[in-house]
C-alpha cells in the first residue's frame, strides 16, 4: 500500500470517528432533562459530557470551551433572603462589609469559585471548573466552564474573559488568597492579560471570620450555610476528593462521577450571593428585623459592633454594643462586652456613660481590674475628685492582691503599676491640701 492510499484511509477513518463523536454527543443531549437544554447562542453548539452535564461549546479564537448555564429568578432563596436582596441594599454598606472601595457595585459584580487540580497553587495547578455568577436583567446567572482536557485551557480562559468584560468587581470566599491569584496565573501563563486587574474584590471569608469565627466550630462556606443561612447540603462531595475525581475523568473519559463536583461548585456560587446579601443586610440595619421577621442575636450584634469600631464608626459600634447588652450574649463573656462598650463610650468622649458601666461592674464584684483603674482616671481627669480616684485605686490594689494570690499572670506588673498610680495620686492630694 503506497503512502497516498494510507493517507486516504486515515482521512476516512478520522471522518468516521468525528461522525461517531457527534452522534454520541447528540444521544447524550437527548437523554438530558429538557429544562437543561437551551437554544444555542451565536457561536455556540449544544454539547453534553454525560446526561448530568449538559451545556454548550462556546467557540473562541482559541478554540471551543465547554460551558453550562443555569438562571435563577431574583426571588430565588438560598437561605432567608432572596438572591436579589443585595441589589436593594445601599451602596454604602459594601465598604463596611469588606473594606472594598466605594466603586464596588453588586449589579456589575462577578461571584467566583473554582475547583482545581490541587490546593498548592502555583504554575502546576489548573482550575478545571470555573464558576461565575452575575446579575443579568431579572435573573441571577450561574455559568460554569469545564476544562475537558488541558489543551482547551486557552479557549476556556478566552470565554471567561469575554464573560468578565462587563464586570467591574469581584465577590469570592477566600478568593483573594486562592481562586483569583490562581486564575491570574493561568491567564499570564496563556499570555493573556488577567481580567479585572486591580478591581474591588469583596472576599467574604474575612468579614465572616470577624463576625462568626469565635462562635462557630468552623468558618468554611458550608459551615456558614448551615449556621447562618440555614441551608444543609445532601450528598455533597468532599473538597479533598475533587482533584482525584478530575484525574480519573482524564484517564477514563467518563464525566459522570464529576456531576456532584459541578453541583458543589454551583451551590457555592449561589451561597456567595446569599451570604453577601445577609452580610449587607446586617450592616444596613443591625437592630431591625430581617425580611423573614428575625432579629440579630446579641452575639452577632457584639461582633458587628467590633466590625464597625474597626472601621472607625463609633456611633454605629455603640448602637450594636448596646443592642447586644439588651439581647444578651452567649459566646462572649458579658465582661468583655461591657469592656468594649465602655471604651467605645470613652473614645466617643461620652465619659458619664462609660463611668456608669464601670460603676456597674465594680458593684457586681469580680476580679476585673480595669473598671477600678478607668473609673479612677475618670475622677482624676474629668471630675477632678482626687479623693474618689485615690479610694478606687486602693480598691484596685486589693483586687490585684487577690489576683496575685490566685496566680493570675501579670499580677506582679499590675501591682507595680497600681502602686505607682497610688503614689502619684497621693502626691496630688498632698499638694492640694498644703
Amino acid at each position: 500500500m503506497n503512502v497516498r492510499e494510507r493517507l486516504r484511509l486515515l482521512k476516512a477513518a478520522g471522518a468516521a470517528r468525528a461522525a461517531g463523536e457527534r452522534a454520541a454527543k447528540a444521544a447524550l443531549a437527548a437523554q438530558a432533562p429538557p429544562s437543561l437544554i437551551r437554544p444555542a447562542a451565536a457561536g455556540t453548539e449544544p454539547a453534553a459530557l454525560c446526561p448530568g452535564l449538559v451545556g454548550e461549546l462556546v467557540y473562541t479564537e482559541a478554540g471551543p470551551a465547554f460551558r453550562m448555564e443555569r438562571r435563577y429568578p431574583l426571588s430565588f432563596h438560598r437561605g432567608p433572603l432572596p438572591l436579589g436582596w443585595l441589589l436593594q441594599l445601599p451602596d454604602a454598606v459594601w465598604p463596611l462589609v469588606g473594606r472594598v472601595s466605594a466603586a464596588f457595585d453588586p449589579r456589575r459584580a462577578v461571584f467566583v469559585d473554582t475547583e482545581t487540580t490541587g490546593l498548592a497553587g502555583g504554575t502546576g495547578t489548573y482550575a478545571f471548573l470555573v464558576g461565575l455568577g452575575f446579575f443579568q436583567g431579572d435573573a441571577f446567572v450561574v455559568r460554569q466552564y469545564f476544562l475537558r482536557d488541558y489543551p482547551e485551557e486557552e479557549a476556556m480562559l478566552a470565554a471567561i474573559a469575554a464573560d468578565l468584560a462587563p464586570c467591574t468587581c469581584l465577590v469570592s470566599f477566600n478568593g483573594k488568597s486562592f481562586d483569583w491569584p490562581l486564575l491570574e496565573t493561568r491567564f499570564r501563563l496563556a499570555r493573556r492579560p488577567p481580567p479585572l486587574s486591580g478591581a474591588p474584590h469583596l472576599d467574604l471569608l474575612h468579614p465572616a471570620r470577624r463576625l462568626w469565627g469565635s462562635r462557630l466550630s468552623g468558618c468554611t462556606l458550608q459551615d456558614l450555610e448551615r449556621a447562618i443561612l440555614g441551608v444543609v447540603r445532601t450528598d455533597d462531595v468532599s473538597g479533598s476528593r475533587i482533584p482525584a475525581l478530575y484525574f480519573d475523568y482524564l484517564r477514563s473519559g467518563d464525566a459522570s462521577p464529576l456531576v456532584p463536583v459541578v453541583e458543589h461548585n454551583r451551590l457555592d456560587i449561589l451561597s456567595l450571593a446569599a451570604l453577601a446579601g445577609w452580610l449587607g443586610q446586617m450592616v444596613a440595619d443591625p437592630l431591625g428585623p430581617t425580611p423573614d421577621g428575625e432579629l440579630l442575636c446579641g452575639d452577632d450584634l457584639y461582633h458587628l459592633g467590633r466590625l464597625f469600631e474597626a472601621r472607625g464608626l463609633l456611633a454605629e459600634a455603640l448602637t450594636c454594643y448596646e443592642g447586644a447588652r439588651q439581647r444578651g450574649v452567649e459566646s462572649v463573656a458579658e465582661a468583655a462586652l461591657l469592656r468594649r462598650l465602655s471604651f467605645a463610650y470613652k473614645r466617643a468622649r461620652a465619659h458619664p456613660q462609660a463611668a456608669a458601666i464601670w460603676e456597674q461592674m465594680i458593684a457586681a464584684g469580680g476580679l476585673a481590674l480595669f473598671p477600678y483603674i478607668e473609673l479612677a482616671k475618670y475622677h482624676e481627669h474629668v471630675t477632678r475628685r482626687y479623693d474618689l480616684a485615690e479610694r478606687l485605686t486602693v480598691q484596685a490594689l486589693a483586687v490585684v492582691e487577690r489576683r496575685r494570690s490566685l496566680g493570675a499572670s501579670g499580677a506582679r506588673r499590675e501591682y507595680e503599676e497600681v502602686q505607682h498610680r497610688l503614689r502619684r495620686l497621693r502626691r496630688k492630694l498632698a499638694g492640694r491640701s498644703s
